[in-house]
């Protein structure tokens, strides 16, 4: 009977290995990810003074969706998660985000992370984005930054918090997510060749 119980407990635990190398494959080959798929319908869970509707206004190809955003009150317009559907950002290197500005001036953003909280200002990370007239194609950096307060960004765990804000913008004016994911260096380099190959092969 004991031979028996540690023949067994020897499957099992073969079997817990066998199991988690298989897996960990799969979770190290993830590259990009959508932190939201307007094409599934995914929209942020929260905003502040907005109006957040699904809709085919400025997407990138026919039958696209985008994510409008309109401001409810002057300096409105702030999407967030809290906490974030999508938010195992460690791994990655960069988020990549697209916003079509209909207005005919520049709009600053602010993107902030808050990996926990509460969090004070100065542990948290804020990143200043400028939105020019028409689309823009916007890269915020994940690794080598400092938070607020000048220590590293860590993003090991699950983050508490992300949010989306345009600064002094006015009631009733809107602005148009096209995309929103996250990227390893690698993923980035290998579509930006592609992209070249494309033109190259084009001409």
């Amino acid at each position: 009977m004991r031979i028996l119980t540690e023949n067994i407990n020897k499957a099992l635990l073969l079997l817990l290995a066998t199991t988690s190398l298989m897996l960990w494959p799969a979770a190290a080959q993830t590259k990009k990810m959508d932190i939201l798929n307007f094409n599934k319908g995914e929209t942020s869970n929260d905003g502040i003074k907005s109006e957040i509707s699904l809709s085919e206004e400025h997407a990138l190809k026919q039958n696209g969706i985008t994510l409008k955003v309109t401001a409810t009150e002057d300096g409105g317009g702030c999407i967030a998660e809290c906490p974030p559907k999508k938010g195992v950002w460690g791994g990655f290197d960069v988020i990549k985000l697209g916003i079509f500005n209909p207005s005919g001036k520049p709009l600053k953003f602010i993107f902030v992370i808050k990996p926990t909280t509460p969090i004070k200002y100065q542990d948290r990370y804020d990143a200043e984005l400028l939105v020019k007239p028409g689309k823009n194609d916007l890269e915020i950096a994940l690794t080598g930054v400092s938070t607020n307060g000048g220590g590293p960004l860590v993003l090991k765990d699950r983050i508490a918090i992300w949010s989306l804000s345009p600064v002094e913008i006015k009631k009733d004016a809107s602005y148009f997510v096209q995309y929103f994911r996250a990227y390893t260096q690698d993923e980035i380099e290998k579509e930006e060749k592609a992209a070249e190959s494309g033109k190259s092969g084009a001409e």
